[in-house]
């Protein structure tokens, strides 16, 4: 039998359960019966499937439901977002499933397979990746789908995306303003796109103000507090790089991140901004509370949401088949947290 013959209905058939329960098999479900899962799975072995049709038996009836799979949804940037996504889908009658990759690619497999096996119309995600097999599948699933916080690279995708090397030029282009030239990016993981869209455009402001790129100023870490606080008492212990008197000012990828560097102020006895100027990202509620309240770049997350779900909609309800993508600009958002080093190097906040 050839491959392409093979599909999730042939091997229902066979195996003489529903098409769910190979799906959850295929997805190693617990909810299956383990011997089950493994009388599917040595069916799917022996017949070549791969999971190439696992959406097109659900596309012809009406679930009402989207699934949303976002990397952290304990992060308050995420809950924002999803909030608004759920806002609108309920206004338009939908049910939404939630899950967490926890920027982890087999997780996010699996959530995708999922979610596909319970019937979900479409997704929102936001993915680990901008190019991963995840990504191919959905293309070749032709699964309505609609990227957020990313801007996949293979090919054209739906997707609501807010410029990360902008958002970078912002914070940096503030601070140099305010006379910072020794500044200190505190970075997501390595791997993330927007860790990288966000160094790119670091090194791109520096080199526009001519000041040379130190990649000792660069430090990649968990999107957590408890990883920044840790990566700051490394500094100031001297156990890292680059020393604490090496700079004066710090950008972050993330909100969350800059919170981390507050919990370190309290445990190393450091000020902001006197001793470190600190540049946000995200504007996430917060921020305007911290002591200092937090010079941050803003994320329009609530229209991320109703773009998103609103997209995705359109190609569930009206048929759409065009390409949608819409890029979000952020916005500087001045508060208490960065300190002047110009003229006479007072003591002035912005």
């Amino acid at each position: 039998m050839k491959q392409r013959n093979v599909t999730i209905k042939f091997l229902a058939e066979k195996a003489g359960v529903s098409f769910s329960t190979v799906a959850k098999a295929l997805n190693n479900d617990p909810a299956i019966n383990i011997n089950t899962r493994k009388r599917i799975q040595s069916l799917a072995k022996e017949y070549n499937y791969t999971p190439n049709i696992l959406a097109k038996g659900l596309r012809s009836r009406r679930t009402m439901a989207i699934g949303v799979i976002l990397n952290d949804l304990q992060s308050p940037f995420y809950s924002e977002i999803y909030k608004a996504i759920g806002d609108l889908l309920n206004q338009k009658g939908y049910t939404m499933f939630l899950a967490d990759s926890n920027y982890d690619e087999e997780r996010e497999l699996k959530n995708i397979l999922t979610m596909i096996s319970q019937g979900v119309e479409g997704l929102i995600i936001s993915s680990v990746s901008e190019e991963s097999a995840n990504i191919d599948l959905l293309i070749k699933e032709e699964v309505h789908t609609v990227f957020i916080d990313n801007l996949p690279t293979g090919c054209p995708l739906c997707c609501v995306y807010v410029d990360h090397e902008a958002a970078a030029a912002l914070a940096l282009s503030h601070l140099i303003k305010n006379g910072h030239t020794n500044i200190l990016l505190l970075n997501g993981p390595q791997n993330l796109p927007s860790s990288q869209r966000y160094l790119n455009g670091y090194k791109e402001t520096l080199a526009l103000h001519n000041i040379a790129y130190n990649e000792n100023l660069v430090k990649h870490n968990p999107i957590t507090i408890e990883a920044t606080a840790d990566q700051m008492g490394r500094i100031l212990r001297g156990e890292d790089s680059i020393k604490g008197d090496q700079f004066s000012a710090i950008v972050t990828l993330s909100d969350v991140i800059a919170i981390g560097i507050y919990e370190a102020a309290l445990t190393y006895n450091f000020s902001i901004p006197d001793t470190y100027s600190v540049v946000g990202y995200d504007n996430i509620l917060a921020t305007k509370y911290l002591n200092p309240p937090l010079t941050t770049v803003n994320q329009p997350k609530e229209r991320t949401g109703h773009h998103a779900a609103g997209i995705l909609l359109n190609r569930i309800e009206n048929s759409q088949k065009g390409l949608t993508q819409v890029i979000l600009n952020p916005e500087l958002l001045v508060r208490s947290s960065v300190k002047s080093l110009v003229k006479d190097k007072s003591l002035e906040k912005d």
